[in-house]
């Protein structure tokens, strides 16, 4: 069994861990996040929300038709994009919404197969600037879509791509868990980053910010608030799957 261990950086340092970015011990302080407002259509992600003078990440759609032949991959093994997960990454006017204090940029990889679980995928979405920090959607073989994370590369570039070493004990070893979803892992770099830019890099009021990065500052400010209890489901390896690179 293979646990990912939880962890979540983006733009701004928190004061409950000792290097600002949070580990699986720390985890549990990030804030809650507003659920009821995940429908998959992104309604609550507000254009411009960092200000006029932000960085907004360069957007980088892709075709409908495109996703095709990964859905149709993906169908032969019982699993299928996430609706929150199409409708974003179709959409220039959503991904130039968003803004990154790193400068991160919008590209989808080929559709890699798990080298830890057997019928499950990779796919990675973002990267930064410096090519250090990579994003991926983790298509599990249950049905769960987490969001990983890595300064690792675990995908190829392009389809012809054929290079590239993907170590089972590597990957497990570098990959972290960021989210329990694409749409949450989306509002919480946004409203995070919104937060970065008016707060730190302009030194604006507080009461400068949109209403839902207010509520997450205010959440941050309540030492008491519940702790976030959302834990990533273990995988099971087998080796049964063809596509799977040998385990150890």
């Amino acid at each position: 069994m293979l646990r990912f261990e939880r962890y979540w950086w983006a733009a701004l340092d928190h004061e409950f861990t000792a290097s600002g970015f949070c580990d699986d011990e720390s985890y549990d302080r990030l804030p809650p996040l507003p659920e009821h407002m995940f429908s998959g259509n992104f309604g609550w992600l507000v254009g411009g929300a960092a200000g006029a003078d932000a960085c907004y990440m360069e957007p980088g759609p892709i075709s409908r038709p495109a996703l095709y032949a990964v859905e149709r991959r993906l169908a032969r093994s019982g699993l299928a994009l996430p609706t929150s997960f199409i409708t974003f990454m179709t959409s220039a006017e959503l991904q130039r919404s968003i803004p990154s204090c790193t400068s991160n940029g919008w590209r989808i990889s080929p559709l890699t197969p798990s080298p830890v679980e057997e019928h499950g995928f990779l796919l990675r979405f973002m990267h930064d600037q410096q090519g250090c920090a990579f994003f991926y959607l983790y298509l599990a073989a249950d049905g769960s879509c987490p969001v990983l994370g890595s300064i690792d590369l675990f995908t190829p570039e392009d389809e012809k791509d054929d290079n590239l070493e993907l170590a089972p004990q590597d990957f497990a070893a570098s990959a972290t868990w960021m989210a329990p979803d694409f749409e949450q892992f989306i509002y919480r770099y946004w409203v995070e980053n919104v937060i970065w830019h008016h707060v730190v890099n302009q030194e604006r009021p507080m009461a400068d910010l949109p209403l839902p990065a207010q509520e997450y500052v205010q959440l941050l400010r309540t030492p008491d608030r519940p702790a976030l209890d959302v834990w990533p489901t273990p995988l099971q390896w087998s080796s049964d799957n063809p596509d799977q690179l040998k385990l150890w």
